[in-house]
């Protein structure tokens, strides 16, 4: 009978009653040996957070809620710094600790849910004490990247914040609650990602599980590949009158329906089933080229030559002069017509990052350069290393997510990284024992996507990886914007196939297949 791996009970909480008043003394908390210091310490009966991108807000437990600042300085520029943190204590602990991830350049602390790759439910929920941290600066908007000028700043974003965090939030944890932590966590998506990739193979006994999201394990390439995008989609974007490209997407929506249309009649069926879900990438085998217009055609249903090279060039990923592929390339998948929210490819601008108006040239071997020498900061903080001998000896287990149609950073990056360490650690045969990963069709960055199901529990699946040795070989995937749908995603290289029998949109007709 095959396993379909769906959100179970975790063990029960017990409830500690700790209240108001053991809440507020954690003001008068000290660590030998690190300056920390707790701001506020509050007790919450009865709070729930705003409605926002991932789903309607949630009632929270009553929990105690604390804020607080490590290493508190002042750094260039007379700017203030610290390790800013936020930590929600669950009034009935499962015994549990969960790190969640940050996200972009964070410099801001976000409500310790701990609801990154978990589904219905988040970790505090469940009754995990969950901590998060701006890692070291306090942004003053979106993606401020001011703190790179100090040394300090660059040095916790990048690398020592988030071990940091986790020796002083497990000694607030066990503190409070005057017992031991039985099991930590991390989850983190994007940003959140590349940290929980940075605590497996630089902090790899500070986790026993730890599940990473579209990973932004590389963001000096990646950024070159965003850019190689909207570089090649520019050589084929209408001129103004000055000759310059004109902004906007390059396909109008007939075309960019056209090449969705194209790709799902190639390789839509790959998995046994029609549906818009492209669970079987390694078998489409998609060239948008062959829709081109022929010469002279007036009455195709086509794209204009231009057009579908600029596509096929801005798919393919940036490579050098040598052909060496700088970054990966990104997946054909529905999604990348995804229109709201975050836009896929086919809907980004044509302009690369210098603005409207540029001619878009890219000469890779000097960026590449320019990006790994003058911009160490960036390079400093990548999480590549596949050398992860000490994480699985320590028993401890990694769970890899990825969608398909993310635009930022390829679904192929996180398959490259996760196949070249599993030959490095022995063979998939081996590194499944305490590694998988699950590709997502469909779903833009993180969650999100006009079609796809991207609403699955990977912190169900780790716990009990982790402390019953239950590998999670399929786990179920719903979705919001596909309601009655589901499927099991399937731990690569195996894709979900339709049996061929039963209920089309329910999960439990679907095997695992190697592709």
């Amino acid at each position: 009978m095959k396993k379909i791996f769906i959100a179970a009970a975790l063990l029960p909480s017990v409830v500690f009653g700790q209240g108001a008043e053991k809440c507020k003394s954690l003001t008068a908390f000290s660590l030998e040996g690190y300056d920390v210091e707790v701001i506020s310490a509050q007790w919450f009966e009865n709070r729930s957070t705003a409605d926002g991108f991932a789903g309607p807000g949630i009632k929270l437990p009553p929990h105690c809620h604390v804020e607080g600042a490590i290493d508190r300085r002042t750094g260039v520029n007379d700017r203030e710094y610290y390790i800013g943190i936020a930590l929600n204590l669950p009034d009935s602990w499962n015994g549990r600790f969960l790190f969640q991830g940050g996200g972009g350049l964070n410099g801001v602390v976000s409500e310790p849910l701990g609801d990154d790759g978990t589904g219905d439910r988040s970790a505090l929920e469940r009754g995990f004490a969950v901590v998060t941290t701006d890692t070291g600066h306090q942004a003053q908007g979106p993606f401020d990247s001011t703190f790179f000028e100090d040394q300090e700043a660059t040095l916790n974003f990048q690398i020592k914040a988030n071990p940091k965090v986790t020796e002083v939030a497990k000694s607030l944890v066990e503190h409070y609650y005057a017992s031991d932590i039985e099991y930590s966590y991390f989850a983190g998506c994007s940003t959140g990602g590349r940290e929980g990739m940075l605590m497996s193979q630089r902090y790899p006994t500070y986790f026993d599980g730890i599940i990473s999201g579209a990973p932004a394990m590389r963001t000096s390439m990646s950024n070159i590949g965003v850019r190689w995008v909207g570089v090649q989609l520019n050589q084929a974007a209408e001129r103004d009158a000055d000759g310059l490209p004109m902004p906007g997407p390059l396909l109008d929506a007939g075309e960019r329906q056209l090449v969705i249309d194209s790709l799902k009649a190639i390789c839509d069926g790959l998995d046994g089933m029609e549906d818009g879900l492209l669970f079987n990438p390694q078998a489409c085998d998609f060239d948008v080229r062959e829709i081109a217009c022929d010469a002279g055609a007036t009455d195709q249903v086509c794209l204009a030559p231009a057009k579908a090279q600029a596509v096929h060039m801005a798919m393919q990923g940036p490579t050098d002069s040598r052909g060496v592929q700088v970054y990966p390339a990104f997946q054909y998948d529905p999604g990348i017509d995804d229109a709201p929210g975050l836009p896929g490819i086919l809907n980004s601008t044509n302009n690369p990052p210098e603005g409207p108006g540029s001619t878009g040239k890219l000469t890779i071997d000097v960026d590449a350069q320019v990006m790994e020498f003058t911009q160490p900061y960036l390079v400093m903080g990548e999480s590549t290393s596949v050398v992860l001998s000490t994480f699985a000896d320590e028993g401890n287990k990694q769970i890899l997510y990825h969608g398909a149609a993310d635009p930022w950073f390829s679904v192929n990056e996180t398959i490259r990284y996760y196949e070249e360490m599993t030959a490095f650690n022995g063979g998939l045969d081996t590194v499944k024992n305490w590694s998988r990963f699950f590709h997502v069709p469909g779903m833009a960055h993180c969650r999100g996507g006009d079609e796809t199901l991207d609403n699955f529990d990977l912190l169900t699946a780790l716990v009990d990886w982790v402390e019953n040795d239950n590998a999670p070989d399929q786990v179920l995937a719903t979705g919001r914007s596909m309601p009655g749908v589901s499927r099991p995603l399937c731990a690569w290289p195996e894709y979900p196939h339709y049996d061929g029998r039963g209920e089309v949109n329910d999960a439990a007709n679907y095997s695992c297949r190697m592709p």
